[in-house]
Protein backbone atom coordinates (compact mmCIF):
# COMPACT_ATOMS: atom_id res chain seq x y z
CA UNK A 1 0.00 0.00 0.00
CA UNK A 2 1.87 3.21 -0.99
CA UNK A 3 1.60 5.84 1.87
CA UNK A 4 4.45 7.69 0.81
CA UNK A 5 2.86 10.44 -1.28
CA UNK A 6 4.43 9.43 -4.60
CA UNK A 7 3.62 11.82 -7.39
CA UNK A 8 1.89 11.57 -10.91
CA UNK A 9 3.43 11.93 -13.92
CA UNK A 10 2.43 14.66 -16.09
CA UNK A 11 2.09 11.65 -18.50
CA UNK A 12 -0.79 10.16 -16.23
CA UNK A 13 -2.81 13.22 -16.89
CA UNK A 14 -6.23 11.43 -18.99
CA UNK A 15 -6.80 13.43 -22.55
CA UNK A 16 -10.07 11.63 -22.52
CA UNK A 17 -11.67 13.73 -19.55
CA UNK A 18 -15.73 12.43 -20.15
CA UNK A 19 -15.74 10.17 -17.29
CA UNK A 20 -15.98 12.45 -14.64
CA UNK A 21 -19.66 13.60 -16.53
CA UNK A 22 -21.43 11.02 -14.09
CA UNK A 23 -20.10 12.94 -10.68
CA UNK A 24 -21.00 16.11 -12.31
CA UNK A 25 -24.67 14.82 -13.58
CA UNK A 26 -25.71 13.54 -10.35
CA UNK A 27 -24.77 16.32 -8.00
CA UNK A 28 -27.84 18.09 -6.69
CA UNK A 29 -27.87 22.02 -7.32
CA UNK A 30 -29.36 23.51 -4.18
CA UNK A 31 -29.13 27.02 -2.61
CA UNK A 32 -27.07 25.87 0.51
CA UNK A 33 -24.54 23.40 0.03
CA UNK A 34 -25.51 19.92 0.74
CA UNK A 35 -23.37 16.07 1.30
CA UNK A 36 -25.35 15.84 -2.52
CA UNK A 37 -23.92 19.44 -3.90
CA UNK A 38 -20.78 17.66 -3.49
CA UNK A 39 -20.85 13.72 -3.85
CA UNK A 40 -23.30 12.13 -6.47
CA UNK A 41 -27.11 11.71 -4.92
CA UNK A 42 -26.90 8.04 -6.98
CA UNK A 43 -25.52 6.46 -3.21
CA UNK A 44 -27.44 4.20 -0.38
CA UNK A 45 -25.76 5.73 1.87
CA UNK A 46 -23.04 8.80 3.03
CA UNK A 47 -20.29 9.45 5.16
CA UNK A 48 -18.36 12.17 6.82
CA UNK A 49 -15.04 12.22 7.67
CA UNK A 50 -12.96 14.86 9.56
CA UNK A 51 -10.01 15.59 8.50
CA UNK A 52 -7.18 14.84 11.13
CA UNK A 53 -6.27 17.89 13.48
CA UNK A 54 -3.19 19.93 12.50
CA UNK A 55 -0.76 20.95 15.89
CA UNK A 56 -2.90 18.46 17.98
CA UNK A 57 -5.64 21.21 17.83
CA UNK A 58 -9.21 19.45 16.95
CA UNK A 59 -11.45 21.23 14.37
CA UNK A 60 -14.33 22.63 15.87
CA UNK A 61 -16.54 20.02 14.44
CA UNK A 62 -14.37 17.70 15.29
CA UNK A 63 -14.38 15.82 18.70
CA UNK A 64 -11.37 15.79 20.85
CA UNK A 65 -10.00 12.19 20.54
CA UNK A 66 -6.92 11.45 19.19
CA UNK A 67 -7.39 10.05 15.71
CA UNK A 68 -4.39 9.14 13.56
CA UNK A 69 -2.41 10.63 11.04
CA UNK A 70 -3.98 11.25 7.60
CA UNK A 71 -1.77 8.83 5.61
CA UNK A 72 -2.86 6.35 8.84
CA UNK A 73 -6.35 7.26 7.63
CA UNK A 74 -6.08 7.06 4.24
CA UNK A 75 -4.42 3.60 4.07
CA UNK A 76 -7.51 2.11 6.26
CA UNK A 77 -10.01 4.11 4.38
CA UNK A 78 -8.44 2.70 0.66
CA UNK A 79 -8.36 -0.93 2.29
CA UNK A 80 -12.44 -0.21 2.72
CA UNK A 81 -12.58 0.98 -0.27
CA UNK A 82 -10.99 -1.43 -1.83
CA UNK A 83 -13.08 -4.04 -1.15
CA UNK A 84 -16.42 -2.46 -2.18
CA UNK A 85 -15.65 -2.49 -5.94
CA UNK A 86 -15.20 -4.93 -8.70
CA UNK A 87 -12.44 -2.18 -10.19
CA UNK A 88 -9.84 -1.62 -7.31
CA UNK A 89 -7.20 -1.28 -10.11
CA UNK A 90 -9.30 0.83 -11.87
CA UNK A 91 -10.11 4.24 -10.59
CA UNK A 92 -10.48 7.72 -11.63
CA UNK A 93 -8.79 10.75 -9.66
CA UNK A 94 -9.53 13.95 -10.07
CA UNK A 95 -7.01 16.92 -8.56
CA UNK A 96 -8.44 21.26 -8.88
CA UNK A 97 -6.34 23.05 -11.65
CA UNK A 98 -6.69 26.16 -9.39
CA UNK A 99 -3.83 25.99 -7.79
CA UNK A 100 -0.73 28.23 -8.75
CA UNK A 101 1.45 24.81 -8.65
CA UNK A 102 -0.22 23.17 -11.46
CA UNK A 103 0.03 26.43 -13.55
CA UNK A 104 2.48 24.33 -16.09
CA UNK A 105 -0.29 21.48 -16.61
CA UNK A 106 -2.81 23.44 -18.09
CA UNK A 107 -1.57 22.89 -21.62
CA UNK A 108 -1.01 19.63 -21.19
CA UNK A 109 -4.45 18.22 -20.43
CA UNK A 110 -8.10 19.24 -20.90
CA UNK A 111 -9.91 19.49 -17.45
CA UNK A 112 -13.56 18.01 -16.28
CA UNK A 113 -15.89 20.59 -14.84
CA UNK A 114 -17.20 19.21 -11.49
CA UNK A 115 -20.03 21.09 -9.29
CA UNK A 116 -18.11 24.33 -11.20
CA UNK A 117 -14.90 24.09 -10.28
CA UNK A 118 -12.22 22.45 -13.24
CA UNK A 119 -10.39 19.49 -12.65
CA UNK A 120 -7.49 17.38 -14.22
CA UNK A 121 -8.44 13.65 -14.05
CA UNK A 122 -5.80 10.94 -13.73
CA UNK A 123 -6.82 6.68 -13.45
CA UNK A 124 -5.14 4.21 -11.48
CA UNK A 125 -5.71 1.47 -9.13
CA UNK A 126 -7.23 2.58 -5.86
CA UNK A 127 -3.87 2.65 -3.97
CA UNK A 128 -2.26 5.76 -5.95
CA UNK A 129 -5.42 7.79 -4.08
CA UNK A 130 -2.13 8.83 -1.75
CA UNK A 131 -0.17 9.75 -4.28
CA UNK A 132 0.21 13.90 -5.50
CA UNK A 133 0.16 15.82 -8.54
CA UNK A 134 2.30 18.99 -8.32
CA UNK A 135 2.28 18.20 -4.60
CA UNK A 136 -1.50 18.08 -4.35
CA UNK A 137 -3.88 15.14 -3.52
CA UNK A 138 -7.34 14.16 -5.22
CA UNK A 139 -9.77 16.02 -4.29
CA UNK A 140 -12.24 13.53 -5.62
CA UNK A 141 -12.12 9.84 -6.73
CA UNK A 142 -13.80 6.84 -7.33
CA UNK A 143 -13.86 3.73 -9.26
CA UNK A 144 -14.75 2.73 -12.77
CA UNK A 145 -17.43 0.86 -12.02
CA UNK A 146 -19.03 3.76 -10.02
CA UNK A 147 -19.68 1.56 -6.50
CA UNK A 148 -18.45 5.05 -4.64
CA UNK A 149 -17.30 8.49 -5.01
CA UNK A 150 -14.80 10.24 -2.35
CA UNK A 151 -14.86 13.92 -2.13
CA UNK A 152 -12.16 16.17 -0.34
CA UNK A 153 -13.29 19.47 -1.32
CA UNK A 154 -10.70 22.12 -0.30
CA UNK A 155 -13.01 24.49 1.33
CA UNK A 156 -14.18 22.10 4.05
CA UNK A 157 -12.82 20.46 6.81
CA UNK A 158 -13.94 17.09 6.07
CA UNK A 159 -14.40 14.24 3.55
CA UNK A 160 -17.58 13.36 2.31
CA UNK A 161 -18.26 9.74 1.36
CA UNK A 162 -21.22 8.25 -1.08
CA UNK A 163 -21.34 4.32 -1.50
CA UNK A 164 -23.13 1.07 -0.21
CA UNK A 165 -24.58 0.77 2.52
CA UNK A 166 -22.14 -1.73 3.79
CA UNK A 167 -18.97 0.24 2.66
CA UNK A 168 -20.49 3.37 5.02
CA UNK A 169 -20.69 0.92 8.19
CA UNK A 170 -17.41 0.08 7.30
CA UNK A 171 -15.60 3.61 7.42
CA UNK A 172 -18.31 4.20 10.09
CA UNK A 173 -16.55 1.39 12.59
CA UNK A 174 -12.66 2.14 11.62
CA UNK A 175 -11.32 2.84 14.90
CA UNK A 176 -8.32 4.87 13.91
CA UNK A 177 -10.96 7.91 12.02
CA UNK A 178 -13.49 9.91 13.08
CA UNK A 179 -16.32 9.31 10.80
CA UNK A 180 -19.97 9.39 10.74
CA UNK A 181 -23.06 8.58 8.81
CA UNK A 182 -24.66 11.74 7.13
CA UNK A 183 -28.00 12.04 4.83
CA UNK A 184 -27.64 13.15 1.35
CA UNK A 185 -29.31 16.46 2.19
CA UNK A 186 -27.76 17.69 5.09
CA UNK A 187 -26.38 21.09 4.82
CA UNK A 188 -22.59 21.06 5.83
CA UNK A 189 -21.79 24.89 5.44
CA UNK A 190 -20.05 26.45 8.39
CA UNK A 191 -23.11 27.86 9.64
CA UNK A 192 -25.32 25.20 9.95
CA UNK A 193 -24.70 22.39 13.07
CA UNK A 194 -23.76 19.39 10.97
CA UNK A 195 -25.21 17.21 13.73
CA UNK A 196 -28.58 17.44 12.18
Amino acid sequence: MNTDGAEWSNTDLQQDVSEADWVNDSLQVVANTTVGSLVPTVFDAYARIPYPARNGTPHRTTPAKPVAALHVQLTSIIEVLARSTNTPDDCFFAIWEGNTALDDMRVMAPTAVIAGYNYFLLRGPIERATDTLGGLSPNLWWPADHAWCMVQHFDFPAAYFGGTTDAVADLVTLTDIESRQVRVDQIITAAYDETD
